[in-house]
């Protein structure tokens, strides 16, 4: 796939870091699959846990930037609430976005959806920063 490598690295971190942080036991798993829309192909990464979850009425400003869920979260688990607005940002950007569903108690999936030009694996070569 040929996309901005470094946001999408910055994205999946942050997205798996507040998995991690708010599922003290269970899972937090990663999914990645293509799709084609439209023509289109689409990379979707699916983080799926099985943490507190989120209210639905705190969802919407879960992407506002300095936001959390509520001040007791940021005492307990910490954060600055810049992490899922940069991240929505990015996606937006590079012409995608980011879609959250929850169950307080259950656990939450937060999904990127990101347009990309899949490329043979023939053509791929590796970066310095590859190790």
């Amino acid at each position: 796939m040929d996309a901005d490598e470094t946001r999408v690295r910055q994205m999946l971190h942050n997205l798996l870091s507040n998995s991690c942080k708010f599922t003290e036991n269970g899972t937090v798993t990663l999914k990645v699959f293509l799709d084609n829309r439209d023509d289109i192909d689409w990379v979707n990464f699916a983080i799926i846990d099985t943490g507190i979850g989120i209210p639905e009425d705190s969802i919407k400003k879960l992407f506002q930037e300095f936001s959390q869920v509520d001040n007791s979260s940021t005492r307990k688990f910490g954060g600055t609430g810049l992490g899922l607005a940069i991240s929505r940002r990015f996606c937006l950007m590079m012409g995608g976005d980011i879609r959250v569903t929850s169950v307080v108690g259950e656990g939450s999936t937060f999904t990127i959806y990101l347009p990309v030009k899949v490329v043979a694996k023939t053509s791929l070569r590796r970066r310095k920063t590859d190790r």
